[in-house]
């Protein structure tokens, strides 16, 4: 490589990408710049003009870097609820737009070296994309378009509801860099537990420690060495089902609304494996970048079904007005996220969901539907909300046993070592204690 390359391959990988996509925009847009340009001051077929997308993704943007919630979390309640864009259209256009941001976000995070699981990543892209391809299919189509607007804020209500009693309850809680140091974490402090037994043990009984070394030292090692390998691969073949599941359900969140494996993810992360916000959230937008890409793809081939009369024009033309922002607005977010306080991106995600929750509930107003919409409305909006809750708190919990586990399993091979060091010395104390008593008398 270069000296030039290696000596400046951070801020190449931080730029680069912003910029090229930046270059590649603007020689489009002055090929034609009266109807290029001039697109952002157009009519939107479904209302308003087309700025007001440009406007809103340079919020989201920022969100979708800064944040577990991708863009899609801001532009479909926006699109659906105050634009009236239908929610499949808003959906794809979700995935365009957070093709070109979250990517660009994503490559600025590798470029500062911002740590992520890698294993999340893996996994949870393999179960996003079959959630995502099954939802876009089996789900989405058959989905009416007020169930989906609020099906998709009450379930990410539920999440900063869970998240904020775990911080709450816990401020100094305990955290890790992946859910693998997590689980690895367990694995070392029950194993430290067994060791301590098992000199407790050998001390007490051994009678030649020579021989004792010679016959059986080396068969306890092996046999150590063999569990602690089966119980290291239980555990990843454990770690790499909860995380696949929970994408498969980020996977079908995300065919109704555009964004949603990102935030599962997140949340399993965060509530059951104690990882650090501030590794989640780098970790849920590179996820979210490579479901997005999936989703363009997906519905390029046709999968999910047709596009109604001129809809995938309109997608073009709203993805076009936004694509400059976003370049910039989703690494910049990634940059200000990797010096925020796990505590201020928690913060932000409480607003977050509280604000979509509200402004979902205030436009489309359930209660108000003709019926039996209204009822149906409502119960499903807070069944969801509910079960929701239920759910990630339930996630939490367990979690939270985990950290109990690990402290109860510390104190006591604590309490082991102490005992195993103190009773020889006060064994040899009882039996210094009659010396002294013969010879006074």
């Amino acid at each position: 490589m270069h000296p030039f390359l290696t000596k400046h391959r951070q801020p190449i990988l931080r730029y680069a990408p912003t910029l090229l996509v930046e270059i590649g925009w603007w020689t489009w847009a002055l090929l034609d710049a009266p109807t290029n340009i001039g697109r952002f001051a157009q009519p939107s077929p479904y209302g308003g003009y087309n700025y007001y997308l440009t406007l809103t993704m340079a919020l989201g943007s920022l969100v979708a870097g800064a944040t577990s919630e991708g863009g899609g979390a801001v532009a479909f309640p926006v699109m659906t609820l105050a634009l009236g864009v239908p929610p499949p259209v808003a959906r794809d256009f979700s995935f365009a737009i957070q093709s070109f941001g979250m990517t660009c976000a994503g490559i600025t995070i590798l470029g500062l070296a911002v740590p992520v699981d890698v294993e999340a990543i893996i996994w949870g892209t393999a179960g996003g994309a079959v959630g995502l391809a099954g939802g876009l299919v089996g789900v989405a189509p058959f989905l009416p378009a007020a169930y989906a607007k609020l099906l998709f804020v009450s379930v990410w209500v539920a999440f900063a509801v869970a998240l904020y009693r775990l911080n709450r309850a816990d401020k100094e809680r305990r955290v890790y860099t992946s859910a693998g140091e997590s689980d690895e974490a367990l694995h070392r402090i029950h194993r430290g537990e067994a060791k301590d037994e098992a000199n407790v043990i050998d001390e007490s009984d051994k009678e030649d420690p020579v021989q004792e070394e010679e016959s059986g030292g080396t068969a306890v090692q092996e046999e150590r060495s063999r569990s602690e390998t089966a119980i290291k691969s239980k555990s990843k073949y454990r770690r790499a089902a909860v995380i696949v599941v929970t994408s498969l359900f980020g996977g079908l969140c995300t065919s109704i609304a555009g964004s949603g494996l990102d935030m599962a993810t997140f949340s399993i992360l965060t509530l059951y494996y104690r990882v650090d916000e501030k590794v989640a959230t780098p970790t849920s937008v590179i996820l979210m970048a490579g479901n997005a890409i999936l989703g363009v793809i997906f519905r390029l081939i046709g999968l999910g079904g047709r596009y109604a009369g001129g809809e995938e024009t309109y997608i073009w033309v709203f993805v076009s007005v936004c694509i400059p922002v976003v370049v910039i607005g989703a690494p910049l977010g990634a940059t200000i996220s990797s010096r925020l306080s796990r505590g201020t991106i928690a913060g932000l995600l409480y607003l977050l969901d509280g604000i979509q929750f509200i402004a979902a509930l205030a436009i489309v107003r359930p209660w108000s539907a003709s019926p039996p919409n209204n009822i149906w409305l409502c119960v499903s909006s807070g069944l969801t909300l509910i079960v929701g809750s239920i759910f990630f708190y339930k996630i939490a919990n367990w979690g939270e046993k985990r950290d109990k586990d690990m402290e109860t399993s510390h104190s006591a091979s604590s309490m082991l070592l102490s005992s195993s060091v103190t009773e020889p010395a006060s064994s040899a104390e009882e039996e210094a204690q009659p010396d002294v008593w013969d010879d006074s008398q």
